[in-house]
């Protein structure tokens, strides 16, 4: 059997792999010069722990337990290197034109066709698509004025260092983890750093109050027992309890509407002393933008020379024909059964690794893992 696999990240070289260990024939294709995926060219800290990369290869003991993007890209060439990964991947893929079932019987094996941009034409039995969440800067299209902002307008995908934000006032839009991140850096280098939010968020801590690394308390089979056990609510109070007692989310503006386990909180250790000595503020929703100042719904006032979208992303398979293989919703929800296979009957032999939300990579080494198994071994 031949496989192919998009992307060379997090999810694709463990896709690789799993598929090798099936004696399956691989071609990965990756669109940029190296492997890694958004680790290869992330600036911030890494929230990830040490011991929830990858099963098969630990990382060195003497790294770091919170890795920065370098360590996590050094994690990834180490793991490339030890299962001999490189030579199955074409690197420079500018783009994918076409991936489509060659014929209508779908009992047929081999029958997914794959066309480059360069011209080539490969065929496959299966595909595994491993480009993960971040693929395309969501702009938001509701922010009045932003259009006439004189000031300078960037994604945080675009942002790299705090390199030309000297003595800049500057406002993030949005307050997941890359806000968080940017908001961290910046303060001690722009004159303002504002976070503009529109529900807030429930600030996590990777480290807990008994000293160790959130994974370690927290991604065990008890933990995960006693929060099955536990009502929903009396689950939901504890944690907003354990962290209200890091940080006052009401004294901050930070506390959202939701309960902690309805969305994913935000993970950042150094916030609260920034929120405390006002090197950082929160600020409510845009009302509306000016040429060189922001309006928000609270009334307040603020004049800004930056803004940064901190917005999230969107993804897509716009090289699926025909698109409605599998259909991404505006909301970025996907119809795939086990958030792996789509359901089409049409589609079999089409994979997608990596769509899940969790603070582990693992899921992605696991997911290969289950394809692999359900794939035919001929």
């Amino acid at each position: 059997m031949k496989v192919c696999v998009i992307g060379a990240g997090v999810s694709g070289l463990p896709s690789i792999k799993a598929c090798l260990e099936q004696n399956f024939k691989v071609d990965c294709y990756e669109k940029t010069s190296n492997i890694g995926g958004l680790w290869n060219y992330r600036p911030n800290e890494a929230n990830i722990g040490a011991n929830v990369m990858a099963s098969t290869v630990p990382p060195p003991p003497e790294w770091p337990n919170f890795m920065h993007h370098s360590y996590v890209q050094k994690y990834l060439e180490m793991y490339a290197e030890h299962f001999d990964l490189i030579k199955y991947i074409n690197f420079n893929t500018v783009k994918l034109i076409e991936v489509h079932r060659v014929e209508d019987d779908i009992s047929k094996i081999n029958n997914w066709s794959v066309k480059l941009s360069n011209g080539i034409t490969k065929i496959y039995s299966a595909v595994l698509i491993c480009t993960g969440h971040h693929c395309e800067p969501r702009i938001p299209s509701q922010i009045n004025g932003l259009n006439q902002f004189k000031g300078k307008v960037l994604h945080s995908k675009q942002y790299r260092d705090y390199k030309g934000f000297e003595n800049k006032r500057v406002l993030l839009v949005g307050i997941g983890n890359s806000a968080l991140d940017i908001a961290v850096e910046l303060a001690g280098i722009a004159k303002n750093v504002i976070i503009s939010t529109r529900r807030g968020t429930w600030l996590f801590n990777r480290i807990t109050q008994r000293g160790l690394p959130y994974d370690v308390v927290y991604q065990s089979r008890f933990y995960d027992w006693l929060m099955r056990m536990l009502p929903w609510s009396i689950a939901n109070d504890f944690h907003e309890w354990r962290i209200q007692q890091r940080t006052d989310h009401d004294l901050y503006g930070l506390r959202p509407p939701h309960r902690f386990f309805q969305q994913h909180p935000a993970v950042n250790d150094a916030l609260t002393n920034l929120l405390a000595s006002g090197r950082v503020k929160i600020t409510d929703d845009i009302n509306y933008i000016e040429e060189y100042s922001v309006h928000t719904k609270d009334g307040r006032f603020y004049e800004v020379d930056v803004i940064i979208l901190c917005t999230g992303y969107s993804f897509g398979f716009p090289f699926l024909k025909p698109p409605d293989l599998i259909t991404v919703t505006e909301d970025n929800q996907v119809d795939l059964y086990q958030l792996i296979l789509p359901p089409s009957p049409s589609a079999k032999g089409l994979a997608v690794i990596g769509l899940v939300h969790l603070l582990s990579v693992l899921i992605s080494e696991i997911q290969a893992r289950w394809v692999r198994q359900s794939l035919p071994k001929g």
